[in-house]
């Protein structure tokens, strides 16, 4: 029980106080950060995501997430909910952005879907999300989201070394938690910039397993990020980006990040995340209907000696 009860208390201090997975390519798909983004775009957007982090250190994290939203016109006529009216599209070109036009008040519905596993413990998370986008002007949207759902925490204890192998702690192999899980978000957006924030795990449930440890509960995750496009010419931009994140009771950190885009037919960039990692991304796009990205992460903390780094796939469709 005494190992059990060291183990507990280590992932306790290292796993639950970041209790969200880390995201490398999140700017190829910011809804799984923030609701607000939710039909933002005119079309049915859908998004596939696969994360392996820290290559060669056993049972480290694996996160795979998908999600899905639409633009809806719930203000007016019912058939012509979900046009293509609202919404915006992505500016590709320097032509792009000078006719650019913001979008219409609309609604946004989707839905987000996260599984990662870190060792023993395993988190699935399923949301509906919803967002309303106001119109700025001709040039930009303010929206405000909200993500509401279930989270599933188990600890798996079968493949954990106990000094009884009759602990009682283990008689059913998996102990589970069911928790509330809310999100909120605004996002500021335009044909060159943006910039929104967002808090994930609004909603603070203790987490006990069969009451080995009273101090484990889940913590708000805050994020701001913004973001600016330059076009050089007609086809090539370059968005240079931030990313603040603060998850008490740690220090605040940050991402800096910069993307090359050839008429976002192609693109590439870089990633810094302090003292954590230098990431390099690429991707395509296909008649901006179908959208890939990779990106490996190098470790450059105290864990660099022991992993080869990390590895991130984002595939998204536009219907």
């Amino acid at each position: 029980m005494k190992r059990f009860t060291l183990l507990f208390l280590l992932l306790a201090n290292s796993i639950f106080a970041q209790q969200r997975p880390y995201y490398t390519q999140y700017l190829q798909n910011m809804e799984i950060i923030n609701p607000a983004l939710t039909g933002m775009y005119k079309a049915v957007n859908v998004k596939m995501g696969f994360r392996n982090q820290w290559i060669g250190i056993k049972d480290a994290p694996k996160t795979a997430y998908l999600t899905a939203s639409i633009p809806l016109n719930l203000d007016g006529s019912p058939l012509i909910a979900g046009s293509a009216d609202y919404g915006i599209e992505e500016p590709y070109t320097r032509s792009d952005k000078d006719s650019y036009y913001s979008s219409d008040n609309h609604h946004g519905i989707g839905l987000s879907f996260i599984n990662d596993n870190t060792g023993p413990i395993n988190r699935t998370t399923a949301n509906l999300t919803y967002a309303y986008h106001l119109l700025l002007g001709d040039i930009a949207n303010l929206s405000f989201g909200v993500g509401a759902g279930m989270s599933r925490i188990g600890l798996n204890t079968t493949g954990l070394v106990f000094e009884d192998p009759n602990d009682p702690v283990v008689t059913n192999g998996e102990i589970i938690n069911w928790t509330p899980d809310v999100n909120l978000g605004f996002y500021l957006y335009g044909s060159q910039f943006f910039f929104g924030g967002s808090i994930q795990q609004v909603v603070k449930e203790k987490l006990s397993f069969n009451d080995i440890s009273d101090k484990s509960a889940e913590v708000s995750h805050y994020f701001l990020t913004g973001g600016y496009r330059f076009f050089v010419g007609e086809d090539i931009s370059f968005t240079p980006s931030i990313m603040a994140k603060y998850v008490a009771p740690f220090p605040l950190s940050y991402d800096l990040n910069l993307k090359v885009a050839f008429r976002n037919n192609f693109w590439i960039g870089g990633s810094f995340r302090k003292k954590d990692a230098f990431s390099v991304l690429a991707g395509f796009s296909i008649n901006k209907m179908l959208d890939a990205g990779y990106a490996f992460d190098h470790s450059i903390s105290t864990i660099k000696t022991i992993t080869s780094g990390s590895h991130e796939f984002v595939l998204g469709i536009k219907f």
